[in-house]
């Protein structure tokens, strides 16, 4: 897809960038510009294919290097780089977890402990709320028409959503019957809800990267729970109508195991 100054005024999903990040450059914006607003206060920095091929070295040893390939004119790479900007110690996290991993089991073996920490790192939601207990349960048990319709005031006030997964912002760009968020609930205190959103930010990263090594979250299967994004209210127009959420192909009742 081309070039869009517009990108976060496309849909609610992308909404969630607007005011964050300054991307509404008339063209692509360059590494520098990259480097320039969003890795000022990071301890990364985005660099090219070029460079990348330089180091000779595979992506993960790069990033541990403090460099992050991204290429040029590239969605998924320009999302990577927003997070980035946004969960830097959770990023940092990642990649320190997939290192570990790279050097108890090489890195020819793609363990499915790093395939999970992938998934989260490429689909994963962060769902922050005021009693987890609750909307834990509800996530596990697939009650959509709790979640969706009967709490549905809780969202945005008491329940909201982060995207963490690069990824999905990319899916966004085109939204599709599918869109699924891995989904992580953590609880926030009151105060939380009620900062500017700039604000809630730093705090959700440092309270993320302490819950995942915490809970070693990606050495269980499983670890992460599906949340339709375009079930969410605010980000999809057609879920104002009940009758959005009786698609069961979307809204999928939980399996018995």
């Amino acid at each position: 897809m081309d070039w869009d100054p517009h990108v976060t005024g496309r849909n609610g999903v992308l909404a969630q960038l607007a005011g964050l990040v300054d991307i509404t450059t008339p063209q692509w914006p360059t590494l520098a510009e990259l480097n320039r607003q969003l890795a000022a206060d990071l301890p990364v920095e985005f660099i090219d294919d070029d460079r990348f091929a330089e180091l000779n070295c595979y992506y993960e040893q790069a990033v541990a290097q403090g460099m992050v390939p991204t290429r040029a004119n590239n969605w998924h790479d320009l999302f990577g780089a927003v997070i980035w900007a946004l969960f830097p110690r959770t990023k940092g996290l990642l990649n320190r977890l997939h290192m570990e991993d790279i050097a108890a089991n090489g890195l020819g073996k793609r363990t499915p402990r790093r395939d999970r920490i992938t998934h989260f790192d490429e689909c994963g939601l962060v769902l922050a709320v005021a009693d987890k207990a609750e909307t834990e349960h509800w996530l596990r048990e697939h009650d959509w028409q709790r979640l969706f319709i009967t709490e549905r005031k809780r969202w945005n006030r008491d329940w909201q959503p982060f995207i963490f997964g690069h990824a999905l912002y990319e899916q966004a760009l085109a939204p599709f019957i599918g869109m699924t968020g891995k989904c992580v609930v953590l609880e926030m205190s009151a105060a939380f809800f009620e900062l500017p959103i700039a604000a809630r930010y730093p705090l959700l990263d440092a309270r993320l990267a302490e819950h995942l090594a915490q809970y070693a979250l990606f050495d269980r299967p499983r670890p992460l729970l599906p949340l339709p994004l375009l079930g969410i209210p605010g980000w999809w127009p057609a879920n104002e109508n009940p009758d959005f959420y009786q698609n069961r192909d979307y809204f999928r009742p939980r399996r018995n195991r």
